[in-house]
C-alpha cells in the first residue's frame, strides 16, 4: 500500500467523568496478578468494535473526494451502527472529520480529539507532538461507554510523506459497566517509496518501532492482567505477508481468533475509490483490532471485513464527471 495514497495531509458529563476517574484510575488492588489468573476470560466485557480508514483527506489538498457527503453518510451506515467503540483514521480534514463526530454524537456520546491536532481536550500527550506539523494523526475514537481517560501520543519515527503528519495513536480508558477497558486506536506508517532503504524497503522499520512504541507505552502503564488491552486500526500491515508475525510480537499483542467477510479490507478491484486511485497496487488485508497478549479477552474474538457498498455518489474534477459506490478507499473492519 503505498503513500501515494496516504499522502500528507464527547461529552460526558464532569461529575460522572470525575467520578469515573476516581473510582477507575487508582492503583491497582493487592493480589490483582492473582486474581487474572483465575478468571476467565468470558468474564471479561466482550465489546462489539468498529475501525474504518475513512479517507477524510484535506479538503485544501483534495477538494473532489465527496468528504462532506462522505462524512454525513458514514454515521448512517448499517455498519457503524451498534457498536461499542468506534476507531477512525484518515479524519484529516478538520471540518468533515468534525462533521462525522457530530453526527455520531447520539450514539457515541464520548469521544476524543482527533490525534495530532492539538492538546486541548487530552489528559496527557506524550511522544513527538510537534504543533508546527503540516498535518494531524487523523485518529479519534467514539464510544458508548465513559471514557474516563485520554491520551494521545505522535510517534517519533517516519519517514517519506508521514513526516509532514503528526501519526500516533489514542489511548482511551473505558468505563464498561464499572470494568476498565483499555483501547489503543492509531495508523502506523503508510507504506512508501522514499522509505526505500534497505530493511526499510517501503517503510517497515519505521512500522516496527511504532509497533514497539506502543508495547513500551502499555508496558509503562502498569496495566493489570485482568483488565482488556485493544489495540485496533490501521496498522498497513497486510495480513498476509511475512510482517504480520513480526507485528503481532512487536506491538504485543495476539491475533483474532478467526477472520471472516472479505478477505481485504483495502482491495483494489472491488472497492470502487481505492480501484480508480490505485488500479495497479495490490489489494491487502491491513486493518485489525487485536488483544494485548498477557491479558484477559472474550473466549473467542473474530475480526471480520464488511464489503461496504452504498448508494453511488458522483464527484467532478476538470470537468470530468466521477461516480463511486463506496464510502472509502478501505472496507469498514469489525470485532467481537
Amino acid at each position: 500500500m503505498t503513500t501515494d495514497r496516504r499522502t500528507v495531509l464527547g461529552a460526558a458529563a464532569a461529575a460522572t467523568a470525575l467520578a469515573a476517574t476516581a473510582a477507575l484510575l487508582g492503583a491497582a488492588p493487592a493480589g490483582a496478578a492473582t486474581a487474572a489468573a483465575q478468571q476467565q476470560p468470558g468474564d471479561t466485557p466482550r465489546l462489539q468494535v468498529l475501525t474504518y480508514n475513512t479517507f477524510l483527506f484535506s479538503k485544501t489538498l483534495y477538494p473532489n473526494w465527496g468528504q462532506d457527503h462522505r462524512a454525513r453518510t458514514i454515521p448512517e451506515a448499517d455498519f457503524f451502527q451498534g457498536k461499542d467503540v468506534v476507531v477512525l483514521q484518515e479524519a484529516f480534514d478538520n471540518s468533515s472529520s468534525d462533521a462525522l463526530k457530530q453526527h455520531a454524537a447520539d450514539s457515541y456520546p464520548y469521544q476524543t480529539p482527533v490525534v495530532g491536532r492539538s492538546k486541548s481536550g487530552w489528559d496527557a500527550t506524550g511522544g513527538a507532538y510537534s504543533g508546527t506539523t503540516p498535518e494531524d494523526g487523523g485518529v479519534t475514537l467514539l464510544s458508548k461507554w465513559p471514557i474516563v481517560h485520554r491520551e494521545q501520543y505522535v510517534y517519533a519515527d517516519a519517514c517519506g510523506s508521514d513526516k509532514f503528519s503528526n501519526k500516533g495513536f489514542v489511548y482511551a480508558v473505558l468505563d464498561v459497566n464499572g470494568t476498565r477497558v483499555h483501547v489503543v486506536g492509531t495508523h502506523t506508517q503508510a507504506t512508501d517509496s522514499a522509505c526505500a532503504e534497505g530493511e526499510n524497503s517501503g517503510g517497515r522499520a519505521v512500522r516496527a518501532k511504532q509497533f514497539k512504541a506502543i508495547d513500551a507505552f502499555l508496558d509503562a502503564k502498569h496495566i493489570p492482567a485482568d483488565e482488556q488491552v485493544m489495540v485496533a486500526g490501521d496498522l498497513n500491515v497486510d495480513r498476509y505477508g511475512d510482517e504480520y508475525a513480526s507485528m503481532l510480537s512487536d506491538a504485543g499483542v495476539v491475533p483474532a481468533d478467526a477472520r471472516t467477510g472479505h478477505p481485504h479490507s483495502f482491495d483494489t478491484r472491488e472497492n470502487s475509490i481505492a480501484a480508480d486511485r490505485y488500479p495497479q497496487a495490490p489489494s491487502e488485508d491491513l486493518d485489525h483490532v487485536l488483544h494485548r497478549s498477557g491479558h484477559v479477552r472474550p473466549d473467542s474474538w473474530t475480526n471480520h471485513v464488511v464489503k461496504e457498498q452504498t448508494e453511488p455518489w458522483t464527484v467532478s474534477s476538470w470537468g470530468k464527471e466521477y461516480t463511486y459506490d463506496n464510502l472509502s478507499d478501505h472496507y469498514p473492519v469489525t470485532a467481537g
